[in-house]
C-alpha cells in the first residue's frame, strides 16, 4: 500500500541541557545547577519524521545511523513514534551526530557544540527495488541536503528525478553547510532543484542560497531555478509562500512564552506536508503550519510540544 511519505535525511542525537543558569556570568564558575539533560533523536529529519506521525500519516525514513547504542537509540525513539524505520542501515564501526544545546540562558536555535557522524547521512547507492520502495509514497521530502558535501549531486538528484518521472510530489529542505561556505549555495544544489516542487528554507538561508538580500528577490531566484512553489520561514514573524509570481504572507502564531525553537522548523515543515496532503488552499496550508510551530516553541525540545491535529485545528478557528 502506498504511503503517505518517504523521508531521506541524516538523523542524530541532540543532548539538551535544561536549567535556569545564573544571571551573572561571573557567578558561571561556581554555578552547579540543578540542570537536566534530555537525549532526542534529531537531525535533519528526526524531529520532521517524528512529527508527521504524531499527524497520523505514514512516514517511512530513510538515513543511516551507527550500529552502537546511540544509534539503537534513535531507532528505537522513532519507532515509539509510529514511524517506518525499515529503510535506516546500521553502519558498524562509526559514531552518530551529536548536538549539544545548552538551554540555561534563554532559547538557542543551533547546538553549542556538535561532533559531526562519521558515516553518510544517507545511502549512497540504491538496488531497483530500494528505490521502488523508496517512491512508494504520494510525497518524497528530503532534509538536510546542504550539511554534507557527499549528499550533492549524484544518487540523490537522480532519486528526485525518477520521483517527479512517477509523479510523485518532491519537496526539500536543504538547510545549511556544516562548514564555512561563501554565497550563494545555489551552486550545490542547481542540479537537484529543477525536479523539487516545493522548496521549504529560513530567511538566512534563502539569502545565504541565493547572495540576494530581499527575500522576494530571493524567492523569485529561487523559482526561476525549478521548484513551483518557495516557502521561505521568518521565525517569530511568520512565513511566506511564493509562486508564479504571487506571495502571501502568514504571521506567526503565539501560543505562549518562547522556551525554545528547536524543532520550529520542523514542525512548520510537517504541518505544511500534512496540510498539501489534505490538497488544502495555500493560505490554511500556512496557517496550519504556523500553529504547529507556535506549539512547538512553548516547550522545551523539538516534539514534546507537537500538538494534535484537533489542538491546530481549534487555533485555526480563532483566524478563520
Amino acid at each position: 500500500m502506498t504511503r503517505d511519505i518517504s523521508v531521506l535525511g541524516p538523523l542524530n542525537i541532540d543532548l539538551l541541557i535544561v536549567g535556569e543558569g545564573p544571571k551573572e556570568l561571573s557567578d558561571l564558575p561556581s554555578w552547579d545547577g540543578p540542570a537536566e539533560m534530555t537525549m532526542t533523536a534529531a537531525g535533519s529529519v528526526g524531529y520532521t519524521v517524528g512529527d508527521l506521525a504524531k499527524l497520523g500519516l505514514g512516514v517511512r525514513v530513510v538515513s543511516n545511523v551507527p550500529d552502537d547504542p546511540l544509534g539503537l537509540f534513535i531507532i528505537d525513539s522513532l519507532k515509539r513514534d509510529g514511524v517506518d524505520i525499515s529503510g535506516i542501515q546500521k553502519i558498524p564501526d562509526t559514531e552518530a551526530g551529536i548536538g549539544v544545546y545548552m538551554l540555561l540562558f534563554g532559547s538557542r536555535k543551533r547546538p553549542l557544540v556538535y561532533r559531526l557522524p562519521t558515516h553518510s547521512a544517507w545511502p549512497e547507492e540504491y538496488s531497483e527495488t530500494a528505490v521502488n520502495k523508496l517512491l512508494d509514497a504520494r510525497i518524497l521530502h528530503c532534509g538536510g541536503l546542504l550539511h554534507f558535501k557527499d549528499l550533492w549531486c549524484g544518487v540523490t538528484t537522480e532519486i528526485f528525478r525518477e520521483a517527479k518521472n512517477r509523479g510523485i510530489t518532491t519537496t526539500l529542505d536543504p538547510q545549511f553547510p556544516l562548514f564555512i561556505m561563501e554565497p550563494p549555495w545555489m551552486r550545490a544544489m542547481g542540479d537537484i532543484l529543477p525536479y523539487v516542487d516545493i522548496l521549504f528554507c529560513d530567511e538566512t538561508e534563502a539569502r545565504n542560497i541565493t547572495d540576494r538580500e530581499s527575500l522576494p528577490e530571493c524567492a523569485e531566484m529561487l523559482l526561476d531555478s525549478g521548484p513551483g512553489t518557495v516557502i521561505i520561514k521568518q521565525g517569530a514573524e511568520g512565513a511566506g509562500i511564493y509562486m508564479n509570481g504571487q506571495g502571501y504572507f502568514q504571521k506567526a502564531v503565539h501560543l505562549g512564552d518562547l522556551v525554545d525553537s528547536i524543532g520550529a522548523g520542523d514542525a512548520f515543515d510537517a504541518g505544511f506536508l500534512y496540510a498539501t496532503l489534505q490538497d488544502w488552499p495555500l493560505e490554511k496550508r500556512l496557517l496550519f503550519s504556523c500553529v504547529a510551530a507556535g506549539f512547538t516553541v512553548t516547550g522545551v525540545g523539538g516534539t514534546d510540544t507537537f500538538p494534535t491535529i484537533e489542538e491546530i485545528e481549534s487555533v485555526m478557528v480563532k483566524y478563520s
